[in-house]
């Protein structure tokens, strides 16, 4: 009997370990993560979203996405603008554009505002009748400006020409979504315009040309001016002489503003031929190697004489050095 009542006992232990174990798993599980595909993982914007550049919030204009394409990595978007209740917002067109994503979330990283696209309206706007003026003269032109870009947060010089330019013309550069730049100490003829534009804060890139007559009468030049990276500047080059027909192994040359990310050209010129230096390499801001470069006629154009060096920051800007290379006569081989 008690043999029997001990196998009872120890069966019944059996039984409460396992209801205690399934108990305990079951209070332990967690729900399966949900997993974001690939192709969306880290996108910043969805459809419906305004973007800006800061979150001042003070535009009148910004940015709506209207889509994401996972498969191209683009956004589209729209130009949304304000009601007269300081609401967003209608359009004033159908337009939209592509624009990629890493661009997109660079230049506009602020999200003000979410609405629903379907929702937004198209609004066509309303011009009241202006009243009857008489000009005298014929409307502004811009052709062209010079120089034809600027350093970011230092200030620059500019020409403007074109015609019928009116005294008190009024210069400025534009870009959407960013605060207008506006000439100062200018000068002003019937075909000429010189002024300065301060960029101190002012955003990298493309802005539009407009000079505005005192008569209300404008004229614009699109995407005529870039405000980029500091300009590179070269102070020396080593060596700086060669003879024709000779391979130089190794340039080093040094300066300032060298781009280390998005790589440095350098090359050789002279009248209307140029020698590229292979395998040009920014160590530093201030320090480039390129080479080997062999100067021979017959492979590159190479003649004696004085060479011009150009640097160039790939996708920024470029500036001949005043340091120069001097190509002398062959003493070994004869081309």
């Amino acid at each position: 009997m008690d043999k029997i009542y001990g196998y009872g006992l120890l069966f019944g232990l059996l039984i409460i370990t396992i209801l205690v174990a399934g108990c305990s798993s079951d209070s332990t599980d967690t729900p399966p993560s949900t997993t974001v595909p690939a192709t969306l993982a880290g996108v910043k914007f969805v459809a419906g979203d305004i973007i800006a550049k800061t979150d001042s919030g003070n535009e009148n204009q910004l940015y709506l996405i209207t889509k994401y394409d996972a498969a191209t990595e683009k956004y589209t978007r729209a130009w949304i603008y304000r009601n007269t209740d300081g609401s967003w917002g209608h359009l004033i067109d159908s337009r939209t554009e592509q624009a990629s994503r890493m661009l997109v979330e660079k230049a506009y990283p602020v999200k003000v505002a979410h609405v629903t696209v379907s929702s937004i309206p198209v609004v066509t706007p309303t011009v009241a009748p202006a009243a009857t003026i008489t000009y005298i003269g014929s409307s502004p032109v811009v052709q062209s400006i010079s120089p034809t870009s600027g350093v970011k947060d230092g200030s620059v010089t500019v020409t403007i020409t074109g015609k019928n330019f009116l005294t008190g013309a009024t210069p400025t550069l534009l870009q959407p979504g960013a605060a207008m730049v506006t000439g100062s100490a200018t000068s002003v003829s019937s075909t000429s315009i010189t002024t300065t534009f301060n960029l101190f804060g002012k955003d990298s890139g493309k802005y539009n040309v407009r000079v505005a007559n005192p008569d209300g009468r404008s004229d614009t030049l699109q995407n005529a001016f870039t405000i980029g990276a500091a300009s590179p500047v070269l102070s020396s080059i080593y060596p700086n002489t060669a003879a024709l027909n000779e391979t130089v192994e190794s340039f080093t040359l040094t300066g300032q503003n060298f781009a280390t990310e998005s790589g440095v050209k350098v090359t050789f010129m002279l009248g209307s031929a140029e020698i590229d230096c292979s395998s040009a390499h920014a160590l530093s801001s201030a320090k480039i190697t390129c080479g080997p470069v062999k100067f021979a006629k017959s492979l590159n154009s190479a003649q004696t004489g004085v060479w011009d060096i150009k640097v160039l920051n790939i996708g920024q800007q470029s500036v001949t050095a005043s340091q120069k290379f001097t190509l002398t006569n062959a003493t070994r081989i004869a081309d």
